[in-house]
């Protein structure tokens, strides 16, 4: 329980303030626990944000299907990410920090790039894998770090599109 409320109090404040600003002591405080117990737990600031992210960064949902529903797919899944803190949010704003950064692209190329490229085959797999990844973190970037009117007022039309875009690189 106690590594639980570590993760959600990390969470939530890496995706609201940043990894760069958030520290270990206020993490513990946010979880209700002493600060040791985030190193003794997680190994460092940077363990406990690659577990944050980690926990988030699966494909086995969106990928245990059909290839002719992926897009569907793909959008119910984001729209279930909007009730959760946003890894995306937690990733950007990690990146002013160099170490924090590269972990933070080694994890979308092993947990997210990587399976779907498997998933998706030949021809191009790793470019349509790129492709779908940009697709969706653009998307989520605009949705939640730095939403845009027209993504919200349109929200219906936006999420079809999304879906079609999504299916368009998947049935190449």
């Amino acid at each position: 329980m106690t590594t639980e409320a570590i993760l959600r109090a990390a969470q939530r404040l890496f995706a609201a303030k940043g990894y760069t600003t958030t520290g270990v002591r206020e993490i513990a405080a946010e979880a209700g626990v002493n600060s040791a117990l985030v190193r003794r737990y997680f190994g460092s600031k940077e363990g406990l944000l690659r577990a944050a992210i980690e926990e988030y960064l699966h494909m086995d949902d969106i990928l245990d299907s059909d290839r002719a529903g992926l897009g569907e797919r793909v959008v119910a899944q984001l729209r279930l990410a909007e009730t959760i803190d946003n890894p995306v949010s937690m990733m950007v704003l990690a990146t002013a920090d160099p170490a924090a950064r590269m972990l933070c692209s080694d994890l979308v190329h092993e947990r997210v790039i990587l399976p779907l490229a498997e998933w998706l085959g030949p021809p191009d797999a790793m470019a349509r894998a790129g492709q779908l990844n940009l697709l969706w973190m653009g998307f989520m970037t605009v949705r939640e770090i730095l939403p845009t009117k027209p993504v919200h007022e349109f929200e219906a039309q936006t999420f079809d599109w999304l879906a079609k875009a999504t299916q368009a690189i998947v049935d190449q």
